[in-house]
């Protein structure tokens, strides 16, 4: 395949499929959706090679693009394998818009079922990007009429100290969790560092129970309760919790609880069987 001329700039180098130069596409954007769309067309995960073959990218360009979607939680990288595939944060960008047109039980529309029925509480979907918890989807109450705090969407938390973490780590063996704290312990101020056995305690409980309680964690006034989501293989492991303010979530608690088990139900009645 001959390679297209690339000027230098954001603003050029862009072409369509028959060759013919785009005014006003941004390359670094237009990169994005053509990486995107070639996995759609491939349904697999790809290697670095398999995008600088298929879509005729420099090798420097692909790995840096891949390496930054990773750290943003778009892409999932099996190191072993060496493969990257998109996570559920991608399919969720355009859920809403499926849901009017197609879906009626999507994951999109469960978050906002489990918000309504919470009261208007947050509903939180995490999954672990190297030692944190990233919430790569939300459903809360604007700031006008809900909590003092609003969660941005993509925030990250460290694994250990979010409840939705922490059901993350407690999939894990006792081995990788301890690896995991020492880099988190690193990165925290000392009076937020935890004890590997206090953790592990606390992990343990967590397969126990199946769920995760925090209170307080990250932000004072508030905490969450959290249940692990049923993931197909290709995916890894999600999260999915409720917060909101402690003494609220305190007698909420057991409902709270509940409605997460109700509400994805279906999801471990369909799902198959996790990576080990």
């Amino acid at each position: 395949m001959a390679k297209k001329p690339e000027p230098a700039g954001e603003e050029q180098a862009n072409f369509d499929a028959g060759g013919r130069e785009l005014a006003g596409v941004i390359k670094s954007a237009k990169r994005v959706l053509e990486l995107f769309e070639y996995f759609a067309e491939c349904r697999r995960p790809l290697s670095v090679t398999d995008i600088v073959r298929g879509l005729d990218y420099p090798q420097s360009s692909a790995s840096a693009l891949l390496k930054s979607l990773t750290r943003l939680g778009y892409l999932d990288y099996d190191r072993y394998e060496r493969l990257y595939v998109p996570t559920l944060r991608v399919a969720l960008f355009g859920g809403w818009v499926q849901d009017q047109l197609f879906s009626q039980r999507s994951l999109s529309l469960l978050i906002d079922e489990l918000h309504a029925a919470s009261g208007g509480q947050a509903v939180i979907l995490g999954m672990q990007n190297d030692i944190y918890v990233q919430y790569i989807h939300l459903a809360q109450s604007s700031r006008q009429d809900g909590p003092a705090w609003y969660i941005k969407p993509g925030s990250l938390r460290p694994l250990c100290r979010s409840a939705t973490g922490r059901i993350l780590l407690s999939r894990k063996s006792d081995v990788e969790v301890q690896q995991l704290l020492w880099r988190i312990n690193a990165e925290e101020e000392p009076a937020l560092r935890l004890q590997v056995g206090d953790l592990l305690k606390e992990l343990d409980k967590i397969r126990h129970d199946g769920y995760a309680y925090t209170e307080g964690t990250v932000n004072p006034h508030a905490g969450v309760i959290a249940v692990e989501l049923p993931t197909p293989p290709s995916q890894p492991p999600m999260a999915l919790g409720i917060g909101g303010e402690v003494e609220m979530l305190r007698r909420e608690k057991d409902r709270f609880l509940e409605l997460l088990r109700h509400v994805l139900q279906p999801y471990r009645a369909r799902a198959l069987p996790a990576k080990p």
